[in-house]
């Protein structure tokens, strides 16, 4: 399964993509900009990076932590 997780707890925002418990590709940046003006040009890069395309799912997942790192599902 192919996770997808977003990082937008601290002043550094994280898109990250993981499939299998394996870190295909992770993108963190500290712009200084709001992360409404990062995370979907991330999320587009990434995506676009990987040769991936992003479908509508019937089933989501959501994970919150208190680590700023992100890590995948279990």
């Amino acid at each position: 399964m192919k996770i997808l997780a977003f990082d937008s707890s601290g002043l550094v925002a994280s898109v990250a993509i993981v499939q299998d418990e394996n870190l295909i590709a992770e993108y963190t940046t500290n712009y200084k900009k709001t992360h409404s003006q990062t995370l979907l040009p991330m999320l587009d890069e990434i995506v676009s990076g990987c040769s991936m395309a992003l479908k509508r799912s019937s089933s989501s997942a959501m994970r919150f932590s208190e680590k700023s790192r992100l890590s995948p599902m279990r």
